[in-house]
C-alpha cells in the first residue's frame, strides 16, 4: 500500500515513496517506453536502485512524490534539484505506460508546481522535455510553460542524439 497522500488532487494523490514503492518505481525507470526520456542508461538492480533512491529523497533538495490513483501507483513527480538561493527548481514526472493517457501526469505536475510555488517559495519552475516527447510538452505546455530555446544534441537516445526543448513558468505567471 502506497504512503500516506501529502498533496490531495481531484483524479490523483501524490504519497510519500515508501520503500515498498521501489520496485514499482524501479520497473517504471526501466521500462522501455520511459528510459529512453527519464529512465537510466544501464540497468540498475533493485538493491541499488533503492538507495539511490532514499538517498536522493533525504537531501533538502528535492521532492519526490509517487502519483497514485486511488491505492493504485501510476507514477512519479519530482521537483529536483531545488535550488533555494535562485528559488529554482525542475520538474520532473513519468507515468507507466499501461496508465497514459488518463490525465494522469498533467494532474500530478499542476500539484506539485502548485506546491513548489506555495509551500517552497520557488520563483521559477523548469522542465527539459526530449524533442520527440510530445505526450510531455503537451504537459507542460497545458500547464502554461514557456518554451525558452531548443538545447541541439542534448541527449543520446536509442543510438542517436537527440534534442531537448527547455520550458519554464515564473511564480507570477502561474494561475494552476
Amino acid at each position: 500500500m502506497p504512503g500516506p497522500v501529502f498533496v490531495e488532487g481531484e483524479t490523483v494523490d501524490l504519497r510519500t515513496i515508501e520503500r515498498a514503492d521501489a520496485a514499482f518505481l524501479q520497473e517504471l525507470s526501466h521500462h522501455p517506453r520511459v528510459r529512453g526520456y527519464a529512465g537510466p542508461d544501464a540497468p540498475v538492480s533493485g538493491e541499488a536502485y533503492e538507495s539511490d533512491l532514499f538517498d536522493r529523497m533525504a537531501g533538502d533538495d528535492a521532492v519526490e512524490l509517487l502519483i497514485c490513483d486511488g491505492d493504485q501507483r501510476v507514477g512519479d513527480v519530482s521537483l529536483a534539484p531545488i535550488d533555494d538561493r535562485r528559488g529554482w527548481a525542475n520538474l520532473g514526472y513519468a507515468v507507466h505506460p499501461d496508465c497514459q493517457g488518463n490525465g494522469y501526469a498533467t494532474e500530478a505536475a499542476r500539484l506539485v508546481v502548485d506546491h513548489g510555488f506555495e509551500a517552497l517559495r520557488l520563483h521559477r519552475i523548469s522542465a527539459i522535455v526530449h524533442a520527440g516527447n510530445e505526450a510531455s510538452k503537451r504537459v507542460v505546455e497545458k500547464l502554461g510553460f514557456t518554451h525558452e530555446g531548443t538545447k541541439r544534441d542534448d541527449d543520446f537516445v536509442g543510438g542517436e542524439y537527440v534534442d531537448r526543448d527547455v520550458y519554464a513558468v515564473l511564480r507570477g505567471e502561474w494561475d494552476g
